[in-house]
């Protein structure tokens, strides 16, 4: 999956984010063409953060290059009927409660937050920042299907790496891994060879803010999955 977290100038990118938030934040033109020359190597899903000039970037592309992608979504947590809205638009089949949300153990807004994603026919996910919090969800809500958590080889973002993978194994869910090169901090080879070798990793969410980076990074990603 091509990760949209560059698109939104997220905090972990450190210094970078500045120059993230120049090129891309509100400017759905220039986030198309990254999408675009991603679909053009090959990918064709995308792990879209539902603000408008996102969704619009991805209509556009699809629209443009005849692909209908596969969208998995991030409901927002501050307006997560208008996520849910956007998302609708392109076709999206699985949804995330947000892990700003899911990982304060806020029951109640997760499930609100979830039945929203049933009704939209949507397959319901977690995104989680704090795994451990993941047992106390699926208690809750076990049908949570799929469940998109940081995983790197460094364990970066992870607090307890082997812990948290433990939990994830142990979920029996549908995992993909999301900050998988640690805002950067990993070489796409190192990474991906990693995130691929962990049985239980279904898909990986990769966000890339260049051609150049998505070149490497998706051609890498392609040989890996090729050899498997």
């Amino acid at each position: 999956l091509l990760g949209t977290s560059p698109f939104l100038a997220a905090g972990q990118f450190g210094l970078r984010a500045w120059e993230y938030y120049r090129r891309f934040v509100g400017k759905s033109e220039n986030v198309a063409k990254i999408i675009k020359y991603c679909v053009n190597l090959g990918v064709r899903g995308v792990q879209v953060l539902a603000y408008d000039y996102i969704v619009e970037a991805v209509e556009r592309v699809m629209r443009e290059t005849g692909e209908n992608l596969f969208i998995v979504g991030t409901v927002t947590p501050e307006n997560p009927r208008e996520s849910i809205e956007l998302l609708e638009k392109i076709g999206c089949r699985i949804a995330f409660v947000h892990g700003a949300l899911a990982s304060t153990r806020r029951l109640n807004i997760v499930g609100e937050h979830l039945e929203l994603i049933r009704n939209a026919e949507m397959i319901p996910g977690v995104a989680l920042h704090n795994i451990p919090v993941l047992e106390d969800i699926l208690r809750e809500f076990p049908d949570v299907e799929v469940v998109m958590a940081p995983i790197n080889v460094e364990g970066v973002f992870m607090q307890n790496r082997d812990k948290c993978l433990q939990i994830l194994e142990k979920s029996g869910r549908f995992i993909i891994a999301k900050k998988v090169l640690a805002a950067g901090k990993i070489k796409p080879k190192r990474a991906l060879e990693y995130v691929y070798s962990l049985p239980f990793v279904k898909s990986a969410a990769v966000g890339v803010a260049s051609q150049e980076e998505a070149k490497e990074t998706f051609t890498i990603a392609r040989e890996i999955l090729e050899r498997k």
